[in-house]
């Protein structure tokens, strides 16, 4: 077997490395050159439609392999018609690059064509008709919905190699180790089908590869990356579908893992950047929604020579990454039990690090605020819409529940309707949200009151689910007391952070801004954290709160409120200097005396300032109205005196 594999391999390499040098001579006398401009990092002109190459050569090796190894060739487990429409499906692609790396083809007539030829694939028998259960891992069957899914994957993998192709040999080489991998995946699982047409596919790119790594002389083109990333999508969904196995619809994620990392990532920088603060044209919600499609100079490639580093050292390093996420697809397969939970744990934690490493502004919501204008919406404070995100929460805390609670035991919690299951304990636990009064509150105002209710309102939900299913067995759910334990701390995890998300994004925003004095607060008590929040509130006020001054040993090294507490006065003279403080502001007045001298000496001596911060209760009177003085006890931020202490 080793040596028709190998000969399946070499045909196409050999064909793309002698075909690849005529296409370039041909892409050059028409004239399809892919000039220079602000979004590529190319600086003289390349010839493109290196599609062509690729797609010659795949089939000529695949109509030479069917003479020389008929017994293993791909079309021997299709029918013709099959083989046809596949084919035909792979040439529109070809054709729609080749017309948009001639002409500039629009990306909606783009779209309409890899539609259509993404329909052809389905018809002809390629297609995802079932998803893993999140509850049990078993296969659930989409039925009417295995069409619109087929053709979002592969015009979804068609697209985001597109979008991978900004380097020389970023897209081919990544193209030959996902094809590679599925040859693997296929070959271990017997579909000799779809493992031959990835070894084809992965010779023709291998031979192109010799033309298109740094420095490049032809580019893929439109013609090449659609047309690698529609078969690459089509092999994926095939091999994945082959048998009825756990974690089949994980597999061609992994297996096309950066590609599909580059797109997401893409779509919510592109995103966030609409909802920055400082934009200066406005534009409706459903056009910033849009931008997500618009086309920038952010994708990780991109990303990654902004940080410094060589065309061809980002290229080699996304190898690694594609081979990193291609040996976790294969152990994924190899496993197929839920002992392959901790190796996506560990692909996934490995994935934040990595794009963390990247340094996009745009993702750093919490300390930037990006979505607080999201609240300011009136959407936000909606009651059906808070019921619609509430009833979203309730489904997905118990379903994970169910499925967390029911890992290593057999059987289903839900009996014999699961939907009839869900819809009860969301009817029941909404219906507790809203007369306990829930939808009541606000997004821009919170404090310990609601977090006590929040905590009120879902444990009486839960307990109220949980005494009804104990009480009437009969609906046919599964009592387990596991499911409402993990159910309450996920539920109560989700309500909460949507509720007390505003405060936090806005905390961190106000505590990244940078004002034009460091200042440290002596006291840290009560009265230290309300002057702290005032500081952080009023942006008026030019100054940045850096830590707590405490002459109570206990305190020294803790935080209070995430600001570090540094110790007492004498570290006063290390701060000043490591910190550049320019002043001290005092909480309250019961600081003993002989601190109190020593802090200003030591800010006399250094040219800062000591000041203080006071409560106060005044009568508000009005001068006009002799019959009636309104009296009220406002309690007011006195704004910091000018003066020393």
């Amino acid at each position: 077997m080793l040596l028709p594999l190998l000969l399946i391999f070499i045909i196409p390499v050999i064909l793309s490395i002698v075909i690849t040098p005529y296409v370039i001579g041909f892409a050059e006398h028409i004239g399809a050159m892919d000039m220079p401009n602000d979004r590529k990092v190319h600086k003289y002109p390349i010839p493109r439609l290196g599609g062509i190459a690729i797609y010659i050569s795949f089939f000529a090796a695949l109509i030479f392999s069917l003479y020389l190894q008929p017994s293993i060739h791909p079309f021997g487990t299709i029918t013709p018609k099959t083989g046809i429409m596949l084919v035909v499906s792979l040439t529109i692609v070809l054709i729609l690059g080749i017309w948009d790396d001639l002409k500039q083809l629009s990306p909606g007539k783009k779209f309409i064509g890899q539609v259509f030829a993404a329909s052809i694939v389905y018809f002809a028998g390629f297609r995802i008709s079932a998803i893993t259960s999140p509850m049990d891992l078993a296969l659930l069957d989409l039925g009417i919905f295995d069409f619109p899914a087929t053709v979002l994957w592969v015009v979804g993998i068609t697209n985001a190699f597109n979008l991978i192709d900004g380097l020389d040999g970023l897209a081919s080489g990544v193209a030959f180790i996902v094809a590679i991998t599925i040859f693997l995946i296929s070959f271990m699982k017997n579909d000799i089908g779809s493992a031959m047409l990835a070894l084809l596919l992965a010779g023709a790119v291998l031979g192109f590869l010799r033309y298109n790594f740094n420095r490049a002389r032809i580019f893929l083109g439109d013609s090449g990356s659609l047309f690698i990333g529609f078969t690459l999508a089509i092999l994926s969904m095939t091999s994945s579908t082959k048998g009825s196995t756990a974690f089949s619809i994980i597999v061609p994620v992994l297996t096309l893992g950066l590609p599909i990392m580059d797109t997401m990532l893409a779509m919510t920088r592109r995103f966030l950047r609409s909802m920055f603060p400082d934009q200066k044209e406005y534009k409706p919600f459903i056009r910033k929604m849009l931008s997500i499609f618009d086309p920038d100079k952010g994708h990780i490639h991109h990303q990654l020579i902004n940080l410094g580093l060589s065309h061809r050292k980002v290229v080699l390093l996304l190898y690694v990454v594609s081979v990193t996420f291609g040996v976790g697809a294969f152990a994924v397969t190899v496993t197929n039990t839920l002992s392959a939970i901790p190796i996506l744990i560990a692909i996934g934690v490995a994935t934040v690090i990595g794009v963390s490493q990247l340094k996009y502004k745009e993702m750093a919501v919490l300390r930037n605020g990006y979505l607080l204008p999201i609240y300011k919406m009136q959407l936000m404070n909606n009651t059906f819409f808070l019921g619609f995100l509430d009833i979203a929460f309730i489904i997905i805390s118990f379903v994970s529940a169910t499925a967390l609670a029911s890992i290593g035991q057999h059987g289903s919690a839900y009996g014999q309707n699961i939907f009839k299951t869900i819809t009860l304990v969301s009817g029941i636990q909404l219906v507790i949200f809203y007369i306990s009064g829930l939808y009541k509150g606000t997004f821009h105002q919170w404090g310990i009151g609601d977090i006590l209710k929040i905590l009120k309102v879902v444990s009486t939900a839960i307990i109220v689910t949980w005494g009804i299913f104990a009480l009437f067995p009969q609906i046919g759910f599964n009592f387990n007391i596991t499911i409402f334990i993990i159910d309450f701390y996920l539920l109560i995890t989700l309500v909460m952070g949507t509720r007390i998300s505003y405060q936090i994004l806005n905390y961190f925003s106000k505590r990244g801004e940078r004002g034009k004095k460091n200042v440290l607060i002596y006291g840290a008590d009560i009265k230290g954290v309300l002057m702290l929040q005032e500081m952080v509130d009023d942006t008026s006020l030019q100054i940045s709160p850096v830590g707590f001054l405490d002459d109570d040993p206990k305190l020294e090294g803790k935080r209070l409120n995430g600001y570090p507490i540094f110790g007492g006065h004498r570290k006063l003279e290390r701060l000043i200097n490591t910190k550049g403080i320019s002043e001290v502001i005092l909480s309250n007045d019961a600081i003993k005396p002989i601190v109190l001298k020593k802090l200003i000496d030591i800010a006399r001596n250094r040219g800062i300032i000591v000041r203080k911060f006071k409560v106060r209760f005044e009568e508000v009177s009005r001068a006009d109205h002799k019959s009636q003085v309104l009296e009220s006890q406002t309690a007011f931020y006195e704004q910091i005196k000018n003066q020393s202490v």
